[in-house]
This record gives structure tokens, sequence and C-alpha cells, in this order.
């Protein structure tokens, strides 16, 4: 039953994928994936069940495709985190599996009897491609879950430095995924039990199944942002106990430093010039409302390199991109707060407005910005005040 709702779950999240609209380059990725692994699993499960002399052919072609799950972990990694395009180059990952099939090429050419008593035979007289297929299946596991996890830390140190919401990048995400068919490897390492294997990679595309629909930009086609919602009295909760409570939430600037920028052609006199028209636009026409605000957004809207206004803020204002908007966001917070009106909202949905998009990274930020919880916060004011 585990290994048949693998392959069932497999081609229902293919199906779900290809139906979504505005699909990207990464979700054509999983779609082959996913096709990829529930075809995988069938040909195990025809294997298990002992109908080799059924399908024989089918399951021969099923021997070399754990080659692909390491290229397409990468580069599935790769367009989730960066702007690159797939290349006709990237193809180039898919090499081993093809000449794997090489390998067992004279299998190919057998009659279905043959075929059916070399799998009576337990593979007698392929050896040696065996054995050679089984170290290449060891190496690229090792290799691709090595560059996938090198890819997305590389990515990490960069996401404070380019978004001002990061509760909906695919950070964890993308972390499980690794994880899982580094977990894989370890038992097709160290077990080297194929039901064991299977039965992992089954439970995978189970875990995908569940975790995937809940993440945004993978299987849903997206949600529209929260509206202020009017009531007589409003608290934000202090947590929402989703699964934006990541280690996404609070991301620290990695390199402010004056090295880091020591080969730039900005001069002092064009970053200063740049830095008070940020500030004026920030002033004016508040784009830190905009929830999905990148600094490639905001440096359009200046009309600079992003590269020099991540200079700028770095070093005029001594923090990350993300800090210095979501500071912006707590500091129009305030301000609205102390409006008579605010008493009609949620303070969750004046945070919305302010370009929040979760209640947790609004509380998380407002008191890493004033050292106390939006309510303590109300409170206090409410005690002067009076």
């Amino acid at each position: 039953m585990l290994y048949l709702s693998g392959i069932i779950l497999s081609f229902f999240l293919s199906f779900v994928l290809i139906t979504k609209r505005n699909k990207t380059q990464a979700d054509y990725v999983l779609v082959t994936w996913l096709s990829v692994t529930g075809f995988h699993l069938l040909t195990f499960y025809l294997a298990y069940t002992n109908q080799a002399s059924v399908y024989p052919t089918l399951i021969g072609l099923g021997i070399p495709l754990p080659l692909v799950q390491g290229p397409f972990l990468y580069l599935y990694t790769t367009l989730q985190t960066s702007s690159a395009s797939f290349t006709k180059k990237q193809v180039l990952h898919f090499l081993p599996l093809l000449l794997s099939y090489g390998l067992f090429g004279e299998f190919f050419f057998l009659t279905f009897d043959q075929k059916v008593a070399l799998f009576q035979q337990k593979g007698q007289g392929f050896e040696i491609p065996s054995l050679i297929n089984l170290y290449a299946i060891y190496l690229s596991g090792i290799v691709y879950a090595s560059l996938s996890v090198v890819r997305l830390v590389s990515y990490r140190k960069t996401l404070v430095h380019q978004f001002s919401n990061t509760e909906r990048i695919n950070f964890n995400w993308l972390l499980y995924l690794i994880i899982w068919i580094a977990a894989i490897w370890v038992v097709i390492l160290f077990v080297q039990e194929d039901t064991l294997i299977f039965g992992t990679a089954a439970l995978f595309v189970l875990w995908l199944g569940y975790f995937g629909i809940r993440q945004v930009q993978v299987f849903n086609q997206g949600s529209p942002q929260p509206q202020r919602i009017p009531v007589a009295t409003g608290d934000a909760p202090e947590t929402d106990g989703s699964a934006d409570d990541s280690v996404m939430d609070s991301p620290t600037l990695d390199d402010t430093s004056p090295v880091k920028y020591q080969k730039s052609t900005l001069s002092e006199e064009d970053a200063s010039l740049i830095h008070e028209r940020l500030n004026v636009l920030m002033a004016e026409q508040k784009p830190y409302t905009n929830p999905d605000l990148t600094l490639n957004d905001l440096a359009r809207s200046l009309g600079v390199h992003p590269n020099h206004l991540s200079q700028v803020i770095n070093s005029k204002e001594n923090k990350s991109f993300y800090d210095l908007v979501n500071e912006k966001r707590i500091e129009e917070f305030i301000r609205l707060i102390s409006q008579d009106t605010h008493q009609l909202y949620t303070l969750v949905s004046v945070a919305y407005d302010c370009g929040f998009n979760s209640k947790a990274s609004f509380n998380r930020n407002f008191k890493k910005y004033t050292g106390l919880t939006p309510s303590d916060y109300v409170k206090e004011t409410s005690r002067q005040a009076a």
C-alpha cells in the first residue's frame, strides 16, 4: 500500500502542478521530477510483486533512474533560488543517466523470453554494468546533495539584501527536500535494502504532497493579501502558530563592512545623493507598504543599480534592506495607531496595511524594534496618555 500510495500521489501531484496557473520553470522541473519518481516507484512495485515475467522491459528501464534524483534536486534548487533560466547546458546533468542506459543497452535488444530469464537469474551476465551503475548512484547522491546545500546556503545569505518579507520564500521547503534526498542516499549507502530504499522514497512523496501544498508559490495558485478587518476591539496575537514561523522570519545582516564594497565604483558623493533620494521616496511614496517589495523594485523606482542601493543602505543606514523596510513599516504602524480611527480595526489588520504579510513576522519585527509586543506597546502608550 505504501508503494502504491507513492505512485498514485506522484502522478496526482504532477497533474496538480501542470494545471497550476502562472507556472515557473521550477514548476516544470518539479512536474518532471515527480513523474519520473512515480514511474520509478512503479517499476520497483512490479519487480517487488514478481511481475518481471510480464513487464521485464518496464522494470529494466527503472534500474538507472536513481541517477536523476540528484540532478533534479539541484536544478529545482537552482531555479528556486536565482533568476537564472533553464538552459540546454543543464541537460548535461542527465548525461550519467544516458550513459547508464548505454551500459545496459544490450538488455533492451534481448528477446522477451531472454529478458525474463535474465531477471530470474538475478542479472547474471550484467554484473559489471550493475556495479558501475551502483557506484555512479552513490557518487551522484553525494555530489548533488552537497551542491544543493551550497546553493541554498549561498541563497540564504543574500535574502536580507533582496527581500522585505521572507515568509513566502521557500527556504525551509528546499532545505527539507535536500534532507529527504540525503536520507534516501544514506539508506542506499548503508542499508542497501531495496524495500527500505523505495519505502523511504514513497514516504518522501507522501511528505512532499502534505508539505508541498502548504507552500506559497509551489502547488497553490497564490492567495490574496488579507484585508483590514473592522472590529470593536483589536489586538494582534503574539504568534499564529502557522508554518510561516520559520527561520526565515528574522534573518540577520551578514556583512555591512566597508571591505565588502572596496571594489565598488560608487563615489561617496553619489552614495549620499542616493541616500537622500531614498529617504524622500520612503517618506513621500511609502513603497514599504507593498508586502512584496524587493531591492530590485526599490532600485528601479530610484533609477539606480540594485548593488549601489544595497551599498548605500548598508553603509549609510548600517542595516540590511530587510531591516530598513521593516523598520519603516513599524514606524508607519506606530503613526497609524496613534490616530483615533485605529480602534476600529485589529492591530494585525493595520500591520497588513503597513506592508507586513503575517502576524508572526509583524510581532517579531515590532518587538525587535520597540522592545515590546504590539499589545504591550498600545497599553503603555494608552497609560502614558492617561
